[in-house]
């Protein structure tokens, strides 16, 4: 769905545009829709008080038109990545507090903040307020919060199965990553080796404390001091290039990677906890993972850049997203997780986008879950060439899908364990 689906203020953006544009895509054979339930929308007025009407009617008309639905628990700031094409920054109460105490958000060496997203930094730090005066909660704690409002409202739309998979954002644009490399100010671009986020107070009081553990209390005054900036090429910089001093393989370098990635892992851990213990056992949860993170918890695993091929890609930036793709897709599998995967570009009538797309949707006989589409737009819906392509690959990996099942029918306990129950198409915001 489009980012402006639902406006600023909580109202749904153009229902009856809504409704033809949504059974429009279901004639096709769309499976469902990708939306984001933005927390800076949601609970933008006060702590605790939540307003969800605008997907409630949103979803009603899904249920209605026979689409499924897949929320995503969007605790980002919309409007500073590629393709935004709206601006839903945190709610008001939030900012107010990053006002008074900038460290709640991610720091560079240089000082610079990154407003779309909390800090990991403060996940157990009870500064946030709640609707009882007085009485403050963590960053933790708000995305629990806010996911139980959600449950308690949708609990019809989940127990029907409208709503057919959740999504958890663990970080900016709703990934489980850090905001290392920012468009905003145009800090970064293409091919930089981007910034380590580790800046705020409460990063570094974390790293100075793992440094003391560890017996070099001297490793925790602050990040690598030679690792460059974000636009920085790896040769460029000490610490990512090979045979320097205190480079990422030293002793010194483990010790920081392992802390920092470390940190983000526990982030995911502790969000992803509290989503299982408030969606339940048998709900269908899925997180979006940039770069290799794992997790745990039954999550569905999605990732992004599905359609894009090697050989188009700069020849000097070493880049190998088909092998990514590959490579995050069978260790997912390894590790008896659903891997469902999205385009990261726009791919608008692009054919060869497509084919990629559905080759790299199946290996050895097996399919991945599901497939979100980025993104619904009037350029795809009021253009018969670039909605005709669209269908054609909606048609396609349903017949994946179909093939996959038909080809392994023979090997039934084995491959009921590893097919998905259906192949998910879906519009993302």
């Amino acid at each position: 769905m489009p980012l402006n689906t639902v406006n600023n203020d909580g109202s749904l953006n153009n229902p009856s545009q809504i409704r033809a544009n949504l059974q429009k895509v279901k004639s096709v054979g769309t499976d469902g829709i990708m939306i984001d339930v933005w927390w800076g929308i949601c609970e933008q007025k006060s702590p605790q008080s939540y307003n969800f009407t605008a997907y409630q009617q949103l979803f009603t008309m899904c249920q209605q038109i026979g689409l499924k639905v897949e929320p995503v628990m969007s605790f980002h700031q919309c409007g500073t990545n590629i393709g935004d094409a709206a601006y839903i920054p945190l709610p008001n109460w939030v900012l107010q507090v990053g006002q008074w105490n900038p460290d709640i958000f991610y720091t560079d060496q240089n000082g610079h903040r990154d407003r779309e997203y909390l800090s990991l930094g403060v996940d157990n730090v009870a500064i946030f307020p709640t609707s009882v005066p007085g009485k403050n909660r963590t960053a933790v704690d708000i995305y629990s919060d806010f996911m139980t409002a959600f449950r308690n409202t949708f609990s019809s739309f989940i127990q029907s199965g409208v709503i057919d998979v959740i999504e958890i954002g663990l970080g900016p644009a709703g990934e489980m990553r850090y905001p290392s490399y920012q468009l905003q100010n145009n800090l970064w671009s293409f091919p930089g080796i981007g910034a380590f986020q580790c800046y705020d107070k409460y990063m570094l009081n974390n790293l100075a404390m793992a440094a003391k553990n560890v017996g070099h209390p001297e490793w925790g005054t602050a990040g690598p001091n030679d690792a460059g900036y974000y636009n920085s090429m790896p040769y460029q910089t000490g610490f990512f290039s090979d045979n320097t001093y205190n480079n990422y393989a030293s002793n010194y370098g483990q010790f920081f990677l392992n802390w920092y990635s470390g940190m983000l892992i526990q982030h995911g851990n502790s969000i992803l906890q509290r989503a299982r213990s408030i969606f339940g056992k048998n709900a269908k949860l899925a997180a979006k993972i940039a770069g290799i993170h794992w997790c745990q918890y039954n999550i569905d695993f999605e990732f992004t850049c599905m359609e894009m091929i090697d050989s188009q890609q700069p020849s000097n930036c070493a880049c190998g997203p088909a092998e990514l793709v590959a490579l995050t897709r069978s260790t997912a599998w390894k590790y008896g997780l659903d891997y469902g995967g999205e385009n990261a570009l726009d791919i608008e009538g692009n054919t060869q986008a497509n084919a990629q797309i559905v080759k790299q949707s199946s290996s050895s006989g097996k399919a991945i879950s599901g497939f979100t589409y980025l993104r619904m737009s009037d350029s795809l819906l009021n253009s018969s060439y670039n909605f005709n392509v669209y269908a054609q690959l909606v048609n396609a990996l349903h017949q994946l899908e179909m093939n996959t099942k038909s080809s392994n029918s023979n090997d039934t306990i084995h491959i009921l364990k590893q097919l998905p129950k259906s192949f998910l198409f879906s519009f993302k915001n």
